[in-house]
């Protein structure tokens, strides 16, 4: 990743970062990163997911956004075959660690820097709904993984990423 960002924003300045944090609130370093063969298609993506749908959580706030430029990573240099990766570094604060959870599991950020607070306490109810909350996502997932794999031509190409040869049921 290159150090300068080619974009960089503050969101949501009128938010009490201290008073979110006070009533339970995490503050974090979130680095969603995109991948793609199409350098311009990846970069809409990136923007989008940060642009349009993260700045509009309902129970997390944006604080900061630093965008920078996609590189283009080599897979086999002789057929020049590769793919471009992206990154944007986020700054939020959710209302409580549930709601930083939901973020980062539908996010998933591929590195998270939990700035504050040190420690989180959960009584039983919020661990219960925590939880369950994984437990939906996770579900939610894999039934979109098994209906793609459904298709058999999407699932030849699965095989062939995970290294298995000729394996359709």
């Amino acid at each position: 990743m290159i150090d300068k960002p080619l974009h960089e924003k503050k969101y949501n300045e009128e938010v009490d970062v201290e008073e979110k944090l006070s009533e339970g609130g995490i503050l974090a370093k979130m680095f969603i990163e995109v991948q793609g063969n199409d350098k311009n298609m990846a970069k809409k993506a990136l923007e989008k997911t940060v642009k349009e749908n993260l700045l509009k959580e309902p129970k997390a706030s944006v604080l900061e956004v630093r965008m920078f430029d996609l590189q283009k990573y080599e897979t086999d240099k002789k057929k020049d075959k590769g793919y471009f990766s992206g990154v944007a570094e986020v700054k939020i604060v959710a209302d409580n660690f549930p709601s930083f959870v939901n973020v980062v599991m539908r996010y998933g950020p591929t590195a998270i820097e939990i700035t504050n607070p040190d420690e989180v306490r959960l009584d039983y109810e919020q661990m219960h709904a925590l939880v369950s909350d994984v437990s939906a996502l996770a579900q939610v997932y894999s039934n979109k993984i098994m209906t793609m794999l459904k298709d058999p031509e999407r699932r030849l190409l699965y095989d062939k990423m995970l290294g298995e040869k000729d394996n359709i049921d």
